[in-house]
């Protein structure tokens, strides 16, 4: 399983809580996607759906560089800054194929955005594409034995 430690060897710095033995059963994009014990990726601007994902289980999240924190965000919440979440994301998936095979239990990846009274459109197409890009190369690396949808 993924946990803060690992995630805390590909970020500059991050803010909040500092455990090592934090770990997240989910890494999802969507906020809306029930995901509890998450680490949350935001897309788009992360002060606009971070509150969401919170609401739907995010006990972290990516935190893009250079945006400003929003006053809701508690002291202890863990933040790792990153220049980009979406390359940090990709990283993460190509750290945590290497470091799965020392755990029984695994972190699912929620790769894909659902589209919530048409807020999909908030969203980016090249944002999208290359979500999509890294949605089909963790399906390869999964293989089709033990890969459920959220692969």
């Amino acid at each position: 399983m993924l946990t803060y430690g690992m995630v805390k060897r590909l970020c500059k710095q991050a803010r909040g809580i500092v455990d090592d033995t934090i770990s997240f059963r989910h890494v999802f994009v969507d906020p809306y996607q029930h995901a509890p014990k998450g680490l949350f990726v935001p897309l788009g601007r992360g002060a606009e759906t971070l509150n969401i994902a919170i609401e739907h289980g995010a006990i972290a999240a990516f935190w893009r560089e250079e945006e400003e924190l929003p006053r809701y965000i508690p002291n202890q919440f863990p933040l790792f800054f990153v220049a980009s979440p979406l390359q940090a994301l990709e990283k993460l998936l190509d750290s945590y194929r290497q470091w799965e095979s020392d755990t029984d239990e695994k972190t699912t990846f929620h790769l894909t955005i659902s589209a919530h009274n048409g807020r999909i459109d908030s969203y980016d197409i090249a944002v999208l594409d290359a979500l999509k890009q890294l949605q089909q190369k963790w399906t390869d690396a999964q293989g089709k034995e033990g890969c459920d949808q959220s692969c």
